[in-house]
């Protein structure tokens, strides 16, 4: 996996994108060319959770075969190709939209967790690095 420049770039995108989003990133990669295998890889690689890889798996796999039996049974249903084909794309398109905006929704949490803790006046956290760990405080003096 680490011989090829694109294949390294790969891994170390879907590291960065696991780290950050977790299981809604493990579903979403399943859905991506080559998806399933660079989300498993980079998923044995950073030791990611058994569990919550397998819950992930398990969620995408179902949405997966949910949509794509869903999506051939509308195709069959029109009796025009192009209304089939007009289907397919509208459906992917809704599907991405659903999805961006649930990312879109996610990421505005975060922007608004983040300025809360670093609002005037909140005192350092512990869990956050900032002056919590005592052993840090005795090396820096």
């Amino acid at each position: 996996m680490l011989r090829r420049p694109s294949r390294r770039a790969a891994l170390a995108w879907t590291s960065r994108r696991i780290r950050r989003h977790g299981v809604p990133f493990m579903i979403a990669v399943r859905f991506l060319p080559s998806g399933r295998i660079a989300g498993a890889l980079a998923s044995g690689v950073l030791h990611y959770p058994l569990r919550k890889y397998l819950i992930g798996a398990g969620l995408a796999e179902s949405l997966w075969a949910t949509y794509s039996v869903g999506l051939g049974y509308l195709g069959s249903a029109a009796a025009n190709p192009f209304y089939a084909a007009a289907i397919g794309i509208g459906v992917s398109v809704l599907v991405a939209a659903a999805g961006t905006a649930v990312q879109w929704v996610v990421h505005r949490r975060a922007l608004r967790a983040r300025a809360a803790r670093r609002a005037p006046g909140n005192p350092p956290c512990a869990d956050r690095g900032e002056g919590g760990d005592q052993a840090s405080s005795i090396t820096a003096a």
